[in-house]
C-alpha cells in the first residue's frame, strides 16, 4: 500500500513541473507560430530521435502531452517498470526544461 502512495505522491511531483512546463511551452508555441509565418523557423522537430521522446512535432506541447500520458500511466504499470519510467520521464522533463530556458532567453535577448 506505501508503494502505491509513493506512487501517487511521485505523479502529483511530476504533475505540478508538467503545469510549469505548459506555460512556457505555451508561450514558446505561439512564437514559434509566428516565426513561421515569418518563413523562418522551418524545422521538423524540436527534439532529436535519440532524445528519448516518441513525438516528432515542430512545437513543444505536444512533448509536454507525451510527458504527461506518461506521468498518468505511472500508477496502472507493473511496479518493477515504475522506476525505469520515473527516470525516463525526469530526463525528458530536464531536457524539455533546458531546451525552454534557452529558447526564452534568446527570445527575450536584446536584438
Amino acid at each position: 500500500m506505501s508503494q502505491e502512495i509513493n506512487i501517487q505522491d511521485i505523479q502529483t511531483k511530476l504533475t505540478a513541473s508538467l503545469k510549469d512546463l505548459y506555460t512556457k511551452s505555451q508561450k514558446a508555441d505561439e512564437i514559434l507560430e509566428s516565426l513561421q509565418k515569418d518563413k523562418k523557423g522551418n524545422f521538423t522537430a524540436i527534439f532529436q530521435q535519440d532524445s528519448g521522446f516518441n513525438a516528432r512535432a515542430n512545437r513543444f506541447l505536444p512533448y509536454l502531452v507525451e510527458l504527461s500520458d506518461e506521468v498518468q500511466s505511472l500508477p496502472i504499470m507493473e511496479s518493477e517498470n515504475q522506476v525505469p519510467k520515473i527516470q525516463q520521464i525526469l530526463i525528458k522533463i530536464k531536457l524539455m526544461h533546458e531546451v525552454l530556458s534557452q529558447f526564452h532567453s534568446l527570445e527575450d535577448a536584446p536584438a
